[in-house]
């Protein structure tokens, strides 16, 4: 009975994950097809591809974190406890790479935002993509990938909801509300994100098992693309 009921989690965690990068495909097409399109502004075309490499990147994380990754497996009994495509750290490296030069594309146009120069665009945009080159290329302990991982991926966490909330400060109207919606949805969606990379450490020591934070990691995110939509709406508005 057991057995069961650790696949029935397992599939639900899928499908919520399923659900995220089918909405990271939907902000995608909404901010190509319905701002940039119209507009013709920069910053829509900046976010729409970088929802596109997320949505691409968590592809990868996906398959990593449930058919090469043996924790995912380790209630399971033989045969089911080894996973489908072997132990390969191929699939979380690919889906690293694509998810920090996401983020190395929105700090370059965050940059620009802010300075409005091409060196901060660069300044901004370059420890991300070393970074991703790193994580992506370069085979590291786990420990060092995780410590590095979680250190930058703090400041890029901080970073982002933070710049949104400057704008907000230095905006007024409809145009600051939607600036804090977009802090708050970004926030929100890195916290998400935060929650996923350590669900094994909060399954161990806070929620004694891995149904919660699989849950709450997905729930978050789609939470976050929610209120970054909206945000993105009431910009539009002004």
């Amino acid at each position: 009975m057991l057995q069961t009921v650790d696949m029935v989690i397992r599939e639900v965690h899928a499908g919520l994950w399923f659900l995220v990068v089918g909405y990271y495909f939907f902000v995608f097409i909404f901010l190509l097809q319905f701002r940039w399109r119209k507009t013709g502004n920069p910053f829509q075309l900046a976010m729409a591809l970088f929802f596109l490499l997320l949505a691409i990147g968590r592809c990868f994380y996906f398959i990593g974190d449930f058919y090469a990754d043996a924790d995912s497996l380790i209630n399971f009994i033989a045969p089911y406890n080894i996973p489908f495509l072997g132990e390969s750290a191929f699939w979380l490296m690919a889906g690293a790479f694509f998810q920090w030069i996401a983020l190395a594309l929105l700090s370059a146009t965050a940059g620009f935002m802010i300075f409005g120069k091409r060196w901060a665009e660069v300044a901004f945009a370059v420890p991300a993509v070393l970074i991703g080159i790193v994580l992506g290329f370069v085979g590291l302990p786990d420990v060092t990938r995780q410590l590095l991982t979680a250190s930058f991926g703090l400041v890029y966490a901080l970073f982002i909801p933070l710049l949104f909330w400057y704008l907000a400060w230095q905006s007024g109207g409809m145009l600051r509300r939607s600036n804090l919606l977009l802090g708050l949805g970004f926030f929100i969606l890195f916290a998400g994100r935060a929650v996923h990379a350590a669900r094994y450490i909060l399954s161990d020591y806070v929620f004694g098992s891995i149904t919660i934070p699989g849950v709450l990691a997905p729930g978050l995110i789609v939470i976050g693309l929610i209120l970054i939509a909206t945000g993105n709406e009431w910009g539009q508005s002004t």
